[in-house]
């Protein structure tokens, strides 16, 4: 996979559309801000019912988050149509298969990727590697009509990233520079960079999915090729005989 050429995929539709998903991350980057202010603003040893009320808010913007990201993946699909962006920043409500998929897919990947770390901390982030794509997968099920439980999407996750995630280690190093430049504004460059990183990552799933899409037809190509070959040599043979 192209790394350089997912993100400048999405750099050209960001700056294309700066004011559409600047108003559809705009609900999300409002939502962790007061997340954030209310989790660390008394924090303490002590457990507060603020951290408890933060810990909510931002799993609210992580739910959000997510449905967002699902409209990024159409803009790479050619289905997404610039208007009402704050509307389709509530993607994850419309359809009640997207929020509680999404909600327990959550759940269950981070159960797994809590007992993964329990072993040790790198078998744990290369699981959440492994599980990163399934609520996409799940989404496309969803939308295609196909039935799928929550753990299928997991394990499909896991197939489609089987020797990619380096690739996508490598893509989430890419961002620290522009997560540092976040700090460093103090949030203010989040108005950017986290369009531009949902949006490549969007891609980044858009493109391992064509690939597995196409590697079907490649191998029943090269079947249909070697069947064709075998019978040309049958035909010699017999010519020859």
């Amino acid at each position: 996979m192209n790394r350089a050429e997912i993100k400048q995929d999405a750099k050209h539709i960001l700056n294309s559309h700066f004011s559409f998903y600047f108003l559809l991350f705009l609900p999300v980057l409002l939502i962790e801000l007061i997340g954030g202010i209310v989790y660390y603003w008394n924090s303490s040893d002590t457990p507060k019912p603020s951290d408890v009320y933060g810990s909510l808010i931002l799993w609210v913007a992580s739910l959000l988050a997510v449905g967002v990201y699902f409209v990024c993946v159409d803009a790479f699909r050619q289905k997404l149509t610039y208007d009402n962006p704050l509307r389709k920043s509530l993607t994850i409500f419309n359809n009640g298969d997207y929020f509680l998929g999404t909600l327990l897919i959550g759940i269950l990947t981070g159960i797994f990727t809590f007992l993964w770390t329990l072993l040790l901390i790198v078998p744990g982030i290369i699981k959440s590697f492994s599980y990163s794509q399934s609520f996409f997968i799940y989404r496309d099920a969803i939308d295609r009509g196909e039935r799928m439980s929550y753990l299928d999407a997991i394990t499909r996750s896991r197939e489609l990233m089987d020797g990619h995630k380096m690739d996508y280690f490598v893509m989430v190093l890419s961002f620290i520079g522009w997560d540092l430049l976040v700090l460093v504004t103090l949030g203010i460059a989040a108005i950017w960079v986290q369009p531009y990183m949902g949006l490549s990552f969007a891609n980044f799933y858009n493109e391992l999915a064509n690939q597995h899409d196409a590697a079907p037809e490649l191998i029943d190509e090269k079947a249909t090729s070697d069947d064709q070959a075998d019978n040309d040599d049958h035909t010699n043979n017999d010519d020859k005989q």
